[in-house]
């Protein structure tokens, strides 16, 4: 992947889906030499240690990197899932794990957490995070923190474009250091995740923040997917008509209320020309 065709990828992102921060790319550094020589050590440059959400919103906001070892975390589900610890059934760990995934039922929440995704223990060596307009290393994956559900939706009408089918959704309330970043590395599939208490307690993230994480080889195909459809969108007419009968309609609508026999032929939001759609035509017949 080339760094400088992300970085330009990331403007245009930037630019038609008005995100209010830069996307943050993820690396999962199996040996020192693998963490970038700008990437900020918390415990050993500053003596500090934090929770990983923090650190990507201290990322966004500051444009730095940083790399995150073992010491340097202070919450306790990355060790887990980031392959620091070995939580074995029997141990002591394991047992305060499955006391603390929000299921009362004891063999419910064994089988909970025996699916829960995770790095092997020991191949991780160090978690490194940044923005992807600033970054020097090439990420594994990207999360996207979409500004609101909206946002969110039109990103999702681009995975539908690129992929011909729907974004399978897994969601849970807690541990989205895990739900955003494992799956999508492991499987190399699009994933929505709802950040945590967390993330929002100390993180301070929006409230309205939802997590789009992307595998990194699919990201420039992406952006520039939204960027066609945003260009379409743009073009488009009678936007936000509000509560109002009659408003005014997608030309398909038209046509299908035509062919149904209903009333049709009020006001045309966009035309199917604008929705770079062949005009009037579907499945080689003409409406009529």
């Amino acid at each position: 992947m080339d760094l400088e065709q992300m970085r330009k990828s990331t403007e245009q992102l930037m630019k038609w889906s008005d995100l209010t921060f830069c996307p943050i790319g993820i690396r999962f550094a199996s040996c020192e030499e693998e963490i970038p020589e700008d990437a900020i050590r918390p415990y050993r440059d500053r003596g500090e240690k934090w929770a990983i959400c923090q650190l990507i919103q201290k990322a966004r906001h500051e444009h730095v990197t940083y790399a995150m070892t073992q010491e340097d975390h202070w919450c306790w589900y990355p060790q887990i899932t980031f392959g620091h610890v070995n939580v074995e059934k029997g141990n002591y760990d394991y047992d305060v794990l499955i006391n603390n995934v929000g299921i009362p039922d004891k063999e419910r929440e064994i089988r909970f957490v025996d699916k829960i995704p995770h790095l092997e223990y020991g191949t991780n060596y160090a978690t490194v995070l940044g923005p992807l307009d600033s970054i020097s290393f090439v990420p594994d994956i990207i999360l996207i923190y979409c500004d609101n559900a909206q946002l969110l939706r039109r990103l999702i009408g681009c995975i539908k474009y690129m992929d011909g089918d729907m974004l399978p959704t897994e969601l849970d309330y807690v541990n989205s250091c895990c739900w955003s970043m494992i799956p999508t590395y492991q499987t190399r599939k699009f994933r929505v995740t709802i950040p945590d208490p967390g993330e929002y307690e100390r993180a301070e993230i929006g409230a309205s923040e939802l997590i789009l994480s992307v595998p990194a080889e699919r990201y420039v195909e992406l952006c520039e997917v939204n960027e066609m459809k945003e260009r379409r969108f743009a073009k488009r007419p009678g936007l936000h008509t509000g509560l109002v009968p009659y408003f005014a309609r997608a030309q398909f609508m038209d046509n299908l209320y035509k062919y149904w026999g209903l009333e049709y032929g009020r006001e045309i939001s966009w035309t199917e020309e604008q929705r770079g759609y062949d005009n009037n035509t579907y499945s080689g017949k003409e409406v009529k």
